[in-house]
């Protein structure tokens, strides 16, 4: 044991070439980015997340955009990086295929309407409580 101060005027105890109780020096800092093992650590890439958004506006290519969205906003979250943008983008594809899938059914069931009347008046034109239909 020493007599509690070491050779810097730190005060802490020593056991068996240990220090103990006082600032200890001799580790190497890592720079920012460094993983636990002083490795760099590997940063994801924007490049999902930017692309999953930009598709999230298109209809149902906003399939692709919440996979690359959900993959984005999984990666950056493992690496501790903000996924505002991954974020915006699922929520932005989830409202999009459902306005899309709605849309389309919307349609789908006018046409049939009009199929079924255009089958009940037969061919030609037909004015119907004042909306014109043209069968043929």
């Amino acid at each position: 044991m020493t007599d509690g101060h070491d050779h810097n005027g730190l005060q802490g105890q020593q056991y068996g070439g240990q220090q103990y109780g006082g600032q200890q020096y001799g580790g190497v800092p890592q720079a920012p980015g460094a993983g636990p093992d002083g490795g760099a650590v590997q940063r994801p890439s924007r490049g999902f997340e930017i692309a999953g958004f930009v598709l999230s506006f298109f209809g149902f290519l906003a399939i692709a955009g919440l996979i690359m969205s959900t993959i984005s906003f999984r990666r950056l979250g493992r690496a501790g990086q903000p996924r505002g943008l991954s974020l915006a983008g699922i929520i932005i594809s989830i409202v999009v295929l459902v306005l899309t899938v709605a849309f389309i059914v919307a349609g789908v069931a006018g046409a049939s309407a009009l199929l079924e009347t255009c089958q009940d008046l037969g061919p030609g034109t037909h004015v119907v409580d004042g909306v014109t239909y043209t069968c043929s």
